[in-house]
């Protein structure tokens, strides 16, 4: 068949190849979804504000892990060093931004609401 083209299938070798850098960033942005959704749920709220926490969670992750990558490769550890640090912190980053955004709240709209 003269419309189809070999180089796609290296195209497509090529890609994955470039996806599998990313392997460790996905892993560690899962780790902390799971962690979060289970640990919402675990705690009785609502599906919906647990699958929203699991989401800011892993966002932060995603922003916490090369931060935590560069660190052990700074101080010879492996990478998966990286992993408990950045989940642990995105974790637990939520409730703190939570707070300080409800302490905000109350100092911009809370003083026009009186």
């Amino acid at each position: 068949m003269p419309t189809r083209d070999p180089n796609n299938w290296q195209a497509l070798i090529d890609a994955l190849r470039h996806f599998a850098d990313y392997l460790p960033n996905l892993g560690a942005a899962l780790l902390t979804f799971a962690l979060a959704l289970t640990r919402g749920i675990q705690h009785g709220g609502p599906l919906k504000k647990s699958f929203l926490n699991a989401l800011t969670c892993t966002l932060l992750a995603t922003g916490l892990f090369p931060l935590f990558v560069g660190l052990a490769a700074r101080y010879d550890l492996p990478l998966t060093a990286a992993f408990a640090p950045c989940v642990f912190l995105a974790v637990m980053g939520v409730d703190w931004l939570r707070t300080k955004a409800d302490d905000l709240y109350e100092v911009v709209v809370g003083r026009w609401r009186r």
